[in-house]
This record gives structure tokens, C-alpha cells and sequence, in this order.
């Protein structure tokens, strides 16, 4: 399969020309088989008149002047001479010609009307079959004449093949490339309805808002670009009245937490009291956040291309502002397509994580070739592997493996998963071997694109 296209055009172009190539190989294997018949019969004809014609000649012609008699008729394909016999290579031993030559005596002897002991026919390589086919001598004929001496002949037939097969190929060159141009335009123009598709179903994939697509193009086309627009309209049907139930859900909260906040303030102050209170804190903190969530993902941020070390460098000037260890050292501009108030949202609260458990935040930013990095690494005590993947839920606090004076709802990395993912990226978790965390993001190169 190392040379098998990727892609549809290349293989219906490919496909297309192998389709040339066997054709013109049948068309060739049927031309050379139809032509041996037809040449047999030509030159079995044609040499069996001539001969009679020369018979006939001779016989007015005065026995001393018969060699320039038949010099005079001979030509460069048809040559005669008299011998005093039929001479060697009439024996015919090769099973391959033996019958079909008894076959052509038979009709020389009709033809030319003697009796068939009295002809001798060899078939040369010019008229013999396969693989040992080459120019030279079609036919060797011997008729005996009436005063006993033999009437040699002599046809020769140069061989075609060559040159046809030149011609043959000059023209499957330049079928070729015209078929070739014809399918490249042609196929390109019947797979951009499936190029268009595959750019919108990425796009979607990654929360981007797509417009319906055009159904345009063959039948098959059109259902598939048919299909993925009622996909496309349930899935955002879905999601926003999943995000209509969610805001609704955490807006109707606020009203029974408020209650109970205010049937705290008649109770007495004791522990049990101020347990409350503090739930009642987090279950507001978490309505709030939820909130917050639902009314950024429900804005449907607009792509553009924007400088990535920019944004992380002036990212890293708000906290070094406000006294946090956060360094970030940029090198060279790095552009991405992407939505910048989300991705700005994902990689500050990676950041405060790494600051409310590691009490610092190193960032560092690399272009690959495929996809960009960017590495927040932090100096806590990690996260237990058993943990990775769970820490990436919604409301999940590993407080027992890290900081017990920590706040937050535990929105944080799975805001920023979210967001990641919808840029169609990923990111991962690693323990540093001499302490701390690394969170790694890789965005892909050409980002929303």
C-alpha cells in the first residue's frame, strides 16, 4: 500500500489510469492475435497468386531465360529462383507449424493447381507464433514443375510489432495524461462537498458554530452532507437545552440556600451551626460556578488568529502584578486560530492550581511541527496516579493528596479539559520525578482552522 493515494482524487485518478493501462493491454493481445490471422490469410493469398502468376509466365518463357525471368518478377518482399530441388527446411519437424503448414500446402496446391505431394511450405519466424516471433521470412514455398525442376518463392515480412508498440505507447502516454487531467478536475470538483463536510464536522467537533451545509454533488454525497446537518441540529438542540436545564438548575438553587441561611441566623452559634453554614458556602460557590460555566460555554466564542505568547505573557503579567511566582519566558511568536477569552479561562485555572498547591508556576511554551505545547509545571507534592484521570471530573477535590486549605467548587480542570478538547487538543497529568506536577496542553497546529 506504499503507493496507494490518501486521498479520493489521487485513487480515482490512479484507478482511472490502471483501468487505461489493462485496456490498452487487452486491446493489444486482441490486435496481435487478429492481425497473425489476418496476415496468414493475406499472405497466403497474395503468395499463392503470385506464384500461379509466375508459373504461368515461365511456361512462355525459353528455358535459358527463366532465371532473369524470375529475377524480373522477384521484389524486395517476394524473391524467386529455380533449383533442382525444393531445397532444405521443408521437413517441418517443429510440432508447433508442422500441421498448420501441411494445412497451407494443401491450399497452395489448390490455388495454384497441382497436386499437393509436388508443394513444400515452411513457415518462417515472420508468420510463426509466440514468444520466437521476429522479422524475417513469413513463407518459404517449393512447386514442382511440370519439367521437373522446383519454383522456389520466397516471402518476407518484417515484423510490425515494434513500431506499433511505439505508436502504442506514444499514445498511451498522452491518453494518459489528458484522462489524468480530465478525472484530477473532475474528481476535485465531486469531492468538495466531502472535503467541505469533513472541514465542518471538525469544526463542530471542536464547538465551533457551523452553518448547514449546501447538499450539492452525487446521490450517496448528498445524504452523508444530509445526515451530518440533522446531526448538526440535534446535537446543538441537545446541548443547549442541556444548558438551559443546568443554569436553571443552579439558578432555582440560590432560592432554598437563601432560606436556610437566613432560618441559620435564629438558631444558636455553636459548631453544628457554622458546619451548616460553611455547606451552605460551597453549595452557593458551586451554584455560582456552575453558572458562570454555562453562561460562557452558552456564548459560543468567535475563532481568530491571535499570538499565543502574547496571550500567556500578558497572562503571567497579572499575576506577577499581584505578587504570584508565575514566570514565563517567551521566545518567539507562536500564532494560533482558536477562542482566546476560553483558552486565557483554561490556562488560568491550571494556574491557579499549580499556585494554590505548589505554591509556584513555571510555563513553557514549544512549536512543533503537528501540534504546540504548553507545559505549567508547579512544585506540590503531585497527584497519585490512581487519581489522574478522576481529578478531571466535575466537583472532585483530591484533598487528601493535596492541600487541605484550598478553596474552589472543582470546576477548574474540567473547565479547562472542556475547553481544551473543544480546540480539539488534549491534556495530560505527569509527575515530576523530583517533585511536582506538570500539566501539558497540546493544541493542534493548525487549531481551528
Amino acid at each position: 500500500m506504499r503507493f496507494w493515494p490518501r486521498s479520493l482524487s489521487g485513487r480515482i485518478v490512479l484507478l482511472t489510469l490502471l483501468a487505461l493501462v489493462v485496456s490498452q493491454l487487452v486491446s493489444f493481445a486482441i490486435w496481435t492475435h487478429e492481425r497473425d490471422r489476418f496476415l496468414e490469410r493475406v499472405i497466403v493469398g497474395n503468395m499463392s497468386e503470385s506464384v500461379a502468376s509466375a508459373i504461368r509466365t515461365i511456361d512462355f518463357v525459353p528455358m535459358a531465360d527463366r532465371g532473369q525471368a524470375l529475377a524480373a518478377m522477384s521484389t524486395d518482399d517476394l524473391r524467386y529462383r529455380l533449383a533442382r530441388g525444393p531445397g532444405r527446411g521443408f521437413t517441418n519437424e517443429d510440432n508447433d507449424n508442422r500441421d498448420q503448414a501441411r494445412g497451407f500446402e494443401h491450399e497452395f496446391s489448390r490455388r495454384v493447381g497441382v497436386d499437393v505431394e509436388r508443394v513444400r511450405v515452411a513457415i518462417g519466424p515472420g508468420l510463426a507464433h509466440g514468444p520466437s516471433r521476429r522479422a524475417g521470412d513469413a513463407l518459404r514455398v517449393a512447386v514442382q514443375l511440370d519439367d521437373g525442376a522446383w519454383l522456389r518463392a520466397r516471402q518476407r515480412l518484417f515484423d510490425p510489432t515494434r513500431r506499433w508498440a511505439r505508436f502504442s505507447l506514444i499514445t498511451l502516454v498522452v491518453s494518459g495524461l489528458l484522462m489524468a487531467g480530465i478525472v484530477i478536475v473532475t474528481s476535485r470538483r465531486m469531492t468538495r462537498p466531502l472535503r467541505d463536510l469533513a472541514r465542518a464536522a471538525e469544526r463542530f467537533g471542536r464547538g465551533e458554530a457551523v452553518a448547514p451545509l449546501p447538499e450539492t454533488g452525487a446521490e450517496e454525497i448528498r445524504r452523508s452532507v444530509a445526515a451530518f446537518n440533522r446531526m448538526r441540529e440535534r446535537l446543538a438542540r441537545f446541548v443547549a437545552e442541556r444548558t438551559r436545564m443546568v443554569a436553571a438548575l443552579a439558578h432555582d438553587l440560590r432560592t432554598p440556600i437563601t432560606a436556610l441561611r437566613l432560618r441559620l441566623e435564629f438558631l444558636p452559634d455553636d459548631d453544628n451551626t457554622r458546619a451548616m453554614a460553611a455547606t451552605l458556602d460551597d453549595m452557593a460557590n458551586m451554584s455560582e460556578a456552575s453558572l458562570t460555566f454555562m453562561r460562557e460555554e452558552a456564548a459560543n466564542e468567535a475563532t481568530r488568529n491571535v499570538d499565543l505568547s502574547a496571550l500567556i505573557d500578558a497572562l503571567c503579567e497579572d499575576y506577577r502584578a499581584s505578587g504570584a511566582t508565575v514566570t514565563f519566558e517567551p521566545e518567539t511568536r507562536i500564532a494560533l486560530v482558536c477562542r482566546p477569552v476560553a483558552i486565557r479561562r483554561a490556562l488560568r485555572n491550571i494556574i491557579d492550581n499549580a499556585l494554590a498547591y505548589g505554591d509556584e508556576a513555571r510555563i513553557v511554551l514549544a512549536d512543533g511541527d503537528q501540534a504546540i505545547t504548553v507545559d505549567i509545571v508547579d512544585a506540590g507534592p503531585g497527584i497519585d496516579e490512581a487519581d489522574m484521570k478522576r481529578v478531571f471530573d466535575p466537583f472532585v477535590r483530591l484533598e487528601s493528596s493535596r492541600s487541605r486549605d484550598t478553596g474552589g467548587t472543582g470546576l477548574g480542570l474540567s473547565i479547562a479539559r472542556s475547553v481544551i478538547q473543544g480546540h480539539g487538543g488534549e491534556i495530560v497529568l505527569i509527575n515530576r520525578e523530583k517533585g511536582g506536577l506538570r500539566v501539558q496542553i497540546r493544541l493542534p497546529r493548525d487549531g481551528l482552522a
